[in-house]
């Protein structure tokens, strides 16, 4: 179950742009975090399947962004 810091994690990534300056900027003013807390948090958000069902296009985003491709796996 995704906590509601999750939630907002989730949230922030989906729409991080609409931020005023830069990302890593905002994710500390948002949310308090370090970039790397950031990440590492949203990269274990993004592995759970009631994060697929929250928000599927912000997930498979994301998962796209750290998954090998298959073209660089064969390699």
């Amino acid at each position: 179950m995704l906590s509601a810091e999750d939630r907002s994690i989730l949230e922030f990534e989906s729409r991080w742009w609409h931020e005023i300056g830069p990302k890593d900027q905002a994710i500390e003013h948002r949310l308090g975090l370090t970039t790397a807390i950031y990440y590492e948090r949203l990269i274990g958000i993004v592995s759970t399947p009631e994060a697929r069902r929250l928000d599927p296009l912000t997930v498979a985003r994301v998962r796209a962004l750290i998954e090998p491709r298959d073209e660089e796996a064969a390699s």
